[in-house]
């Protein structure tokens, strides 16, 4: 029934401002002198329904008296109060024990004032005053919900029999309302293992420049053995075979020897592989990038067909290359046995190379130029190709001046006569010295290049600056914690002994709530379905900090601190409203593979249905990896079932560390509460990516190999082929040293050229990543290697 005034007269409806009083609260009032009529104001003072470590607020607001109601009917229902362990059960307000502040000396209960407790008596928990169920809901909602209690009138026609069972129909949740729901979860298993990385097109993208060093190892080595055998190819010739059947023969013969190479790859790649997975296993080895030592060997023969197929091709190809670099050479020069590159050539102005050359460069500038707006596997294949094209353009020079012969200007007049020999020699077989330099080249820009992205932490971890954002211990907890340990009251009702909080006392610890989940840091090899969450409050907003990668900052406040960003709404890829979230540069591209900001990711959120994020901020190399970071509002909106916090980022002086954290474990241990050094848990994560480049460095030192063989094998091949002018110097003089000195000189200046050319294209490509202070380049061992 309706509300009525003490006259009888219905109440037909209640603003949302205005406020009713029963007629027991307003006689109160009169009797104190305070004698209310409608339209007066009355302030209704309360708690709000959310608490932060555990501290309760007060509220105000103030209502206008609508009027005054009846002692009967509905507003004598003292079943509107749902009931309260500790205060709807106890027979007098002296034994109440809520579970919120509660000051027992403003109760009056004893005579002649005892009106607190005859109403208690009389009416129990019926209140006192009632307002809208709008307003309501507006000032007591909360992410747990918007309603205490429903009443449902039942007609005069319904049987309570028949409104149970309806009732239980009706109310019976389903399965998908309750998150029931059947999974694959076989498949989601083999998804996961797909791993987060696709280190099989890594290594492919790392080996290029092996590959291309061996391409013209190959190329090298069966042109020199072609030359060697002119005369054979000559005599067939002139015997009346046609050039392409003599190419066809030269070309079953590269098969024949490419086939076998290629199995004895196959068999070798196995066994490297093998050992790559043995150093990952190995304690003190590369065990911190997998974390535990699970892997092994997986060989597949659709895997072993491919690479064997390719190897094949590949060398097929280089061996047709250097055998149509053939085909001008006249029979008579081949009779000759003179198939060398300066039989016969004419020196000139080779406009090609140096069109190449120019071209290459200047496509190689607008390559880097474009990098700086990518972000992920997109900037590291734009990495890749302007170091490819560096390489190139530079190389195309050395050919077009070893083209023109005029490589003894090179050196200063006056200098060594036997230096500026030794130039001129090394130019007398164009292509050959190019391919010579590229394959030291190749392998010397891998391997710097690789070394220029190593990390370390940084020197101090109290930069806010910084990766650990200026904390120098991070702590976790498996249970949540409630209370302020910033505050004294906060760590006494967390039972921390006076000495113990004394020692935490002026240090700053911030709190953030956790929604757990999957690992997305690269500590994890399987792919993440559902990455940790982070709830982050307003006093690391307001405060900042970390280093950051990329951000959708707009105004300059926002600029200096991009914390801000989470609480400003944002808009998805859809055009609806999404919830703004901050990451770590390498969760958001190698693991879950987003384009960058501005890029939308979605979750199951706390209530069984999907949440839409998009991302704001990018953290660099930060403590947050593996870790989605929302604003502790939008956190408790989606995931209403997660109390309390259990991440904890503490600052405290470098002297200090050991006893903050031993008082925060001592007293916390229950709460399974474990501190760590914000530096040693960089580390580990910059672990993980030192030792992928240290496993890609290894194919740089393959191509150091294949160089080393093709000086070798040019060495070898100049001095067979000068036999004769070695012996007319020596007898004209020169002693026998000097041409010794001459011959190393010769080769010198080719691994020179392919050290110098390998460290400026390396140097070129990532100069960016060195002046915006992200190298930690080991030069001295770097130096020592080259």
């Amino acid at each position: 029934g309706p509300f009525r005034t003490p006259e009888g007269e219905p109440i037909v409806e209640l603003g949302d401002d205005e406020i009713l009083l029963n007629r027991w609260a307003a006689d109160d009032f009169a009797a104190q002198g305070v004698k209310l009529k409608p339209g007066d104001p009355v302030r209704l003072t309360y708690f709000e329904p959310e608490s932060t470590h555990g501290k309760v607020v007060e509220s105000m607001k103030t209502f206008k008296l609508k009027a005054v109601v009846a002692m009967d009917g509905p507003s004598a229902d003292r079943d509107f109060t749902p009931e309260l362990q500790g205060v709807t059960d106890q027979e007098s307000l002296a034994n109440w024990d809520p579970p919120f502040p509660y000051d027992s000396t403003r109760v009056r209960s004893t005579p002649p004032n005892d009106q607190d407790e005859k109403y208690w008596d009389d009416y129990r928990a019926t209140p006192k005053a009632f307002i809208s169920l709008v307003t309501g809901r507006k000032l007591w909602g909360s992410r747990f919900g918007q309603t205490t209690s429903i009443r449902i009138p039942a007609s005069k026609d319904d049987s309570r029999t028949d409104l149970a069972a309806d009732l239980r129909e009706a109310l019976v949740p389903k399965q998908a309302e309750l998150g029931f729901a059947f999974r694959p979860v076989k498949r989601q298993g083999l998804a996961a293992s797909a791993g987060t990385t696709p280190f099989d097109v890594l290594f492919l993208s790392f080996s290029f420049f092996v590959i291309a060093a061996a391409v013209m190892l190959v190329m090298l080595l069966f042109r020199l053995g072609a030359e060697q055998r002119a005369r054979e190819i000559g005599i067939l010739l002139a015997v009346g075979l046609k050039l392409r059947q003599v190419r066809g023969i030269l070309l079953a013969e590269g098969f024949f020897v490419a086939a076998l190479g290629a199995a004895a790859g196959v068999a070798v790649g196995v066994g490297y592989a093998w050992m790559m997975l043995a150093g990952l296993r190995a304690p003190g080895w590369w065990l911190a990038a997998v974390s535990s030592p699970f892997l092994q060997l997986h060989i597949s023969p659709r895997s072993l067909l491919i690479g064997y197929a390719s190897g094949v091709a590949v060398s097929l190809a280089a061996i047709a290359w250097a055998i149509w670099r053939m085909r001008k050479i006249s029979v008579r020069r081949l009779l000759a046995n003179q198939a060398g590159e300066d039989a016969g050539r004419v020196r000139g102005r080779p406009r090609v190379s140096r069109w190449v050359g120019w071209i290459s460069l200047g496509l190689a500038l607008a390559v880097g130029a474009s990098a700086a707006r990518l972000q992920g596997e997109a900037q590291a294949g734009a990495f890749f190709g302007s170091g490819a094209l560096v390489l190139t353009a530079f190389l195309a020079f050395i050919a077009a001046r070893f083209r023109t012969g005029d490589a003894a200007p090179l050196v200063r007049v006056g200098g060594s006569a036997l230096l500026r020999l030794a130039l001129r020699n090394g130019a007398r077989n164009p292509g050959r010295s190019t391919l010579t330099i590229g394959l030291i080249a190749a392998a010397t820009f891998l391997i710097i290049a690789i070394s220029a992205f190593r990390l370390d932490p940084p020197d101090s971890v109290l930069r806010r600056d910084s990766g650990s954002g200026g904390f120098s211990l991070v702590a976790q907890s498996d249970l949540p914690i409630y209370r302020d340990l910033n505050s004294d009251a906060g760590r006494e009702e967390l039972s921390f002994s006076p000495a113990e909080s004394q020692k935490l006392a002026g240090r700053e610890i911030i709190s953030l709530r956790v929604k757990p989940g999957d690992d997305a840091s690269c500590l994890n090899l399987y792919q993440p379905q559902q990455p940790r969450v982070l709830g982050v409050g307003e006093a690391l907003i307001r405060r900042g900090g970390f280093a950051w990668a990329a951000t959708a900052a707009e105004t300059a406040e926002e600029r200096a601190n991009p914390w801000l960003l989470l609480d400003k709404p944002a808009i998805g890829a859809d055009g609806k409203p999404a919830v703004p979230v901050v990451m770590d540069a390498n969760t958001a591209t190698y693991s879950l593979h987003l384009s960058g900001v501005g890029a939308a990711y979605e979750i199951p959120d706390g209530r069984g249905g999907r949440l839409a994020l998009v991302v704001v901020g990018l953290l660099k190399n930060s403590l947050f990896q593996g870790d989605l970071l929302i604003g502790e509002k939008a956190f408790l909106a989606h995931f209403p079932e997660i109390s309390g916090y259990r991440y904890f980022l503490i600052e405290a002086p470098q002297d200090q560390q050991a006893a903050v954290e031993t008082a925060l474990e001592n007293t916390l241990g229950d709460f399974g509460f474990d501190v760590e050094p914000t530096a040693r848990r960089l580390a580990e994560f910059m672990a993980v990516q030192n030792t992928y480049l240290s496993t890609f460095q290894s194919l740089g030192g393959l191509g150091l190999l294949l160089g080393t063989f093709g000086v070798a094998v040019v060495q070898l091949r100049n001095v067979l082929e000068r036999r004769g002018e070695l012996a007319l110097l020596r007898a004209t003089g020169f002693r026998r040293s000097m041409l010794a000195e001459i011959v190393m000189l010769e080769n010198a200046t080719l691994l020179v050229g392919g050290l110098g050319v390998g460290i400026l294209a390396a140097l070129v490509a990532v100069s960016p990543h060195l002046f915006a202070g992200g190298a930690s380049v080991p030069w001295r061992s770097l130096a020592v290697t080259l």
